[in-house]
């Protein structure tokens, strides 16, 4: 049976494992950090709490691309990426989560940031060791951090106490 895959064309394998296979789900946030240290976290409308910029990424589209695409499409604020990546592991859910850290390209006023998309309600800064009430993902998103500021791995799996 392997043979026989095996000698399959590559486009066809790989939608014969894309359909057999279950689907994840993968997601991309961005950080963006004031000099004062607090982040900017945003309220979806679809959502129980706060979570970081971002949103899915497109199938073929890179990571750091959706992190900017979407910081820009709810923000209306141009970002570049500077630090990361680092990924969250969620395999009872099926996804995982890339999160890079973000710098606004040229002068802005980070008070002056609004939202510009009818997905969010709110927006606001608060300190990354203090902040509001979260989502289960954005949860997951802090666990990781808390674990990279203590010198930990750059990788978090949920419900993996080895990580």
């Amino acid at each position: 049976m392997f043979r026989t895959f095996g000698t399959l064309p590559k486009p066809l394998r790989r939608w014969l494992v894309r359909t057999i296979r279950p689907t994840w789900t993968a997601g991309s946030v961005a950080i963006l950090e004031r000099d004062d240290g607090r982040w900017l976290f945003v309220r979806p409308v679809y959502r129980k709490g706060w979570t970081l910029p971002g949103g899915l990424v497109d199938r073929g589209e890179h990571p750091a691309v959706t992190a900017v695409r979407e910081t820009k499409e709810e923000l209306g604020l141009t970002v570049e990426i500077t630090g990361g990546p680092w990924v969250v592991v969620d395999a009872e859910h099926s996804r995982f989560e890339t999160i890079y850290r973000v710098g606004v390209v040229g002068e802005h006023d980070l008070d002056t940031i609004a939202v510009t998309t009818p997905e969010l309600s709110a927006l606001g800064w608060f300190s990354p060791t203090d902040p509001p009430e979260l989502e289960d993902e954005t949860a997951e998103v802090m666990v990781l951090v808390r674990q990279i500021a203590d010198g930990g791995a750059t990788v978090h799996v949920k419900g993996d106490d080895h990580s």
